[in-house]
C-alpha cells in the first residue's frame, strides 16, 4: 500500500490499545500480536487483491468480517492455545482493527465512497381505504 508505513502503524496501534482490556496477554505478548495482526491484515490485503503487489490500490474492497477471521486464525495457529486464549485473541484483534482504521484514516490512506440508500416505497407501505 503506498504510503502505508508498517513500522509507523504497529508504533500507533500499541501505543493506542487500550492494554487493561487485554490483562490475559503480557504487554510484550500484546506488541507481538498486534505486529503480526499487521503483517496478516496486510498480507490479506494482498491475497485478495485491496492491495497489489508494489502496494497500489486493488480492484477489491476490504471485507472486514473476511479479514478479521484470516487474522485471527492465523493468530490462533502461531500463538496457539484453547478456546479462552483464541477468544482473547479474537478481542484484541477486534480492538485492532478499530485502531488499524483510525491510523489508515489519519495517514489519508483511506477513502470512504458514501452512499445514501434510498428505497422506493413498498406497495406494503401504502394503506388503501376500500
Amino acid at each position: 500500500m503506498q504510503g502505508y508505513d508498517q513500522e509507523a502503524a504497529v508504533r500507533y496501534i500499541t501505543g493506542k490499545i487500550d492494554r487493561s482490556a487485554h490483562k490475559g496477554f503480557s504487554p510484550s505478548q500484546i506488541d507481538s500480536l498486534l505486529r503480526k495482526a499487521v503483517e496478516y491484515d496486510l498480507q490479506y490485503m494482498k491475497e485478495n487483491g485491496v492491495i497489489g503487489p508494489e502496494g497500489e490500490a486493488g480492484d477489491s474492497f476490504y471485507d472486514d468480517d473476511e479479514a478479521f477471521e484470516y487474522i485471527s486464525d492465523n493468530l490462533c495457529k502461531v500463538f496457539g492455545g484453547n478456546d479462552e486464549t483464541a477468544m482473547r485473541i479474537c478481542a484484541l484483534v477486534d480492538d485492532y482493527m478499530d485502531l488499524q482504521e483510525e491510523y489508515m484514516e489519519q495517514s489519508g490512506l483511506v477513502e470512504w465512497e458514501c452512499c445514501l440508500l434510498y428505497t422506493s416505497p413498498s406497495p406494503r407501505d401504502s394503506t388503501s381505504s376500500r
